[in-house]
């Protein structure tokens, strides 16, 4: 058996595919309390035809196994278990899927390591409204928790009107759990409140509902995840979450293939193709309960290449940018989207004592909302006690130029690859992204620099292994000044020199590179 060991732990894993490469997509499968990594024999089965899928236990589940009978059971422990499979196993992207308590770990995950993940699918996502969690806390306040409530799970979740096998299913795993590790389970996931990760994430999110659910209502899911971004909810007709990946295996692969398609065709978003599944499945029964949440969403245009300009609904707002720090936390919020109140300040105005930052917030939130929000129109800025958030379709030329450099980096047909940088770095000239000089800022020009100087060498090297030393050199040349560490890109000049043994110019740009060191 395939373990990965922990100081403390030992987790089974397993990998399916029928070619794993680097080349495959990849599909990691992250179970719910009551089961372990088996929920997913089904769905695994249909996805390795086009994937590569990885199931594995969670901690004190299944073939895992803890050093103690008390093992740690924290979404942080979670997490970083995560982490370290994806690390042994070499898998620099992937897809995760997530059920239940599984789903509160993937979106945990993904908030703390979006550059791992290419979008999540989510089933059953505990998301509790206030009666319900009372309920919950009420029925297992009363047990001795010495033994799992079994009759009182069945009462709360209303599953009496399952089918007996999958009734008799549910029994025999509730019986197969150690209470004391059923608990504490239970106890992380009504006492954790999932929406601040979910806003954060900039990723495609789909969510699947049971028609059948009640406990995790899928309309309260809705309602609390309506406004965010890259989101896309289903509901499936006829079917309980406890049971959607066995009942409804083709009907999910579908989706999960569709999704991922969709991925990749449009990077930026997530398009809710995914639900013409539903809509032309033989069943005549589904349920379309999905919104347009985009249909009546403001437009926000902010350009911030070259210089700045604010777009709502197509009217340029020209007045009041230089005030309150409103550009600052408008550029902030569109690459964020969605972050609280302690995070801004902290991440503004690090030097200044956080109750004052706060104070003075206020201030500048009031004057940002006039700004942006419209009488009569749908607001553009929403403020509320925890969140901060932008209500719009976002776009950007500064946003475009990130997601056509990601694109570009990741494509593995050569000749595309060159072809698609070649031109968008001839669209691109130097002092970009010198709007602002605030820390968080520069630090994403530093990271767009190192991107387009590896991309640059990449394009020298391809370029002289086809023999177009020449073009080589005179890419290098007109493309310097788009970097700040010029001095690598004179290296590659003189190594394209060497290489058609031109001495006189090789001595000349190591020349040159001196004379950039020494200014």
């Amino acid at each position: 058996m395939p373990f990965l060991h922990t100081a403390t732990e030992k987790i089974y894993y397993e990998v399916h595919s029928p070619v794993f490469t680097d080349k495959t997509e990849t599909i990691v499968m992250v179970h719910s309390v009551i089961t372990d990594h088996t929920l997913f024999d089904s769905i695994t089965a249909e996805l390795t035809q086009h994937y590569s899928v990885i199931q594995y236990d969670l901690r004190e589940t299944g073939n895992s196994a803890s050093a103690s009978a008390t093992g740690e059971i924290s979404f942080e422990a979670h997490i970083e278990n995560l982490f370290h499979l994806l690390h042994t196993l070499h898998i620099k992207k992937c897809y995760l899927v997530g059920v239940g308590f599984g789903g509160q770990i993937a979106v945990k995950f993904a908030a703390r390591y979006e550059f791992l993940i290419q979008g999540l699918i989510i089933l059953s996502l505990p998301f509790y409204s206030d009666s319900t969690l009372q309920k919950i806390k009420r029925c297992y306040n009363e047990e001795s928790k010495k033994q799992i409530p079994v009759d009182k799970i069945f009462e709360l979740g209303k599953l009496e009107s399952l089918e007996p096998t999958n009734i008799q299913q549910v029994i025999e795993r509730l019986k197969k759990m150690a209470p004391g590790v059923y608990f504490r389970f239970l106890k992380l996931s009504i006492t954790d409140n999932l929406f601040q990760e979910l806003t954060s994430i900039s990723l495609p999110v789909l969510t699947l509902s049971g028609q059948h659910d009640l406990l995790l209502s899928s309309q309260y899911l809705i309602s609390k995840t309506m406004f965010l971004k890259n989101y896309s909810h289903m509901t499936i007709p006829n079917a309980h979450s406890l049971f959607l990946v066995k009942d409804k295996t083709t009907l999910l692969k579908e989706i999960a293939v569709d999704f991922i398609k969709s991925n990749k065709t449009h990077p930026s978003s997530l398009r809710n193709d995914s639900m013409k599944i539903l809509k032309n499945w033989e069943s005549d029964t589904a349920i379309d309960i999905q919104k347009d949440f985009h249909a009546h969403t403001p437009s926000l245009k902010v350009d911030f290449l070259y210089s700045f300009s604010v777009y709502v609904n197509g009217q340029l707002i020209t007045e009041g940018w230089n005030k309150r720090f409103a550009q600052e936390i408008l550029l902030y919020l569109i690459f964020h989207h969605s972050i609280s109140r302690e995070q801004l300040c902290e991440a503004l105005w690090p030097d200044i004592p956080l109750s004052n930052a706060k104070k003075n917030l206020r201030v500048y939130l009031s004057h940002l909302k006039k700004l942006l929000n419209a009488e009569k129109e749908e607001p553009v800025l929403l403020v509320n006690r925890q969140l901060i958030s932008l209500n719009a379709d976002v776009s950007s030329d500064g946003l475009d130029l990130l997601t056509d450099l990601q694109w570009i980096t990741e494509q593995s047909d050569p000749a595309l690859k060159f072809k698609e940088a070649e031109q968008r770095l001839h669209q691109l000239v130097p002092h970009y992204l010198t709007t602002i000089y605030d820390d968080w800022f520069l630090d994403i020009r530093v990271k767009i620099e190192i991107i387009l100087l590896d991309l640059l060498i990449w394009m020298k090297e391809w370029l002289c292994e086809n023999g177009k030393v020449s073009k080589a050199i005179f890419l290098l040349i007109k493309f310097i000044d788009l970097v700040e560490e010029k001095e690598f890109i004179y290296d590659e000049i003189v190594d394209c020199y060497i290489k058609l043994d031109n001495n006189e110019k090789s001595e000349y740009w190591l020349d040159q590179k001196m004379r950039y060191l020494v200014e």
